[in-house]
């Protein structure tokens, strides 16, 4: 599939696309699981980096023998917050980072005239956190996120629901993903694919996306 000839609007995944947070998620994650009386691993919790809780969770569990719902993962998530065991929101961590070049990337694209969106699995009360603490909230002119539809990446109502809110074409739309999930759903809706690999830390397979983008420097659509 080529590059669309025109470009009407970018999408752009959250958590690896736009901040590097996915490795705080995951140390947090281990701690839940471990509360949990699973021995989840680092490496086990990157596995959930921008996949549905609903299926991952009840993998790793049962990884280690173990029987265990997102519900009660998340109940469970809720009490290591309420102990102080984690951070109630990642993107408050010190680690935290905005990906370099994002900021003059979407600067590039407003000045353009193209349309960005954000969707995100993340629930809203976290992206507006994160989008406030690196002044990046501005940016968009549409933000989907978790909570505000029903059904979540592979499926590609997140996405349908942001081009039909910013009433622009999925063949002029170029979506930036770093995940399986996120890169299956923006191609089933129609969009042109960028699989980004600029996270520091996590490295997820991108060959299904149209093209490879290996980091903001990179970035040619303006």
């Amino acid at each position: 599939m080529p590059r669309p000839e025109r470009i009407d609007c970018v999408l752009f995944d959250c958590d690896g696309v736009l901040i590097d947070s996915e490795p705080i998620a995951a140390r947090r994650n281990v701690v839940i699981f471990g509360e949990l009386g699973i021995p989840a691993t680092f490496e086990d919790c990157l596995t959930m980096c921008g996949q549905d809780g609903k299926t991952t969770i009840p993998a790793i569990g049962a990884k280690y023998g173990a029987d265990v719902t997102a519900d009660e993962f998340a109940a469970k998530k809720t009490e290591c917050i309420e102990r102080g065991l984690i951070d109630r929101v990642s993107y408050n961590n010190p680690e935290a980072a905005a990906l370099p070049g994002i900021h003059d990337v979407l600067a590039r694209l407003r000045a353009a005239g193209v349309r960005c969106g954000l969707v995100s699995t993340t629930v809203s009360s976290h992206i507006l956190v994160g989008l406030d603490r690196f002044g990046l909230a501005s940016c968009f002119d549409c933000i989907i996120t978790g909570d505000m539809v029903e059904r979540h990446k592979p499926d590609p109502m997140p996405y349908a629901t942001a081009m039909e809110y910013l009433h622009v074409d999925p063949a002029r739309t170029v979506v930036v993903e770093d995940s399986p999930a996120g890169i299956r759903s923006g191609l089933t809706a129609g969009c042109y694919v960028l699989g980004f690999t600029g996270s520091a830390y996590v490295k997820q397979d991108v060959s299904a996306a149209n093209e490879v983008l290996l980091s903001y420097a990179d970035f040619d659509l303006v």
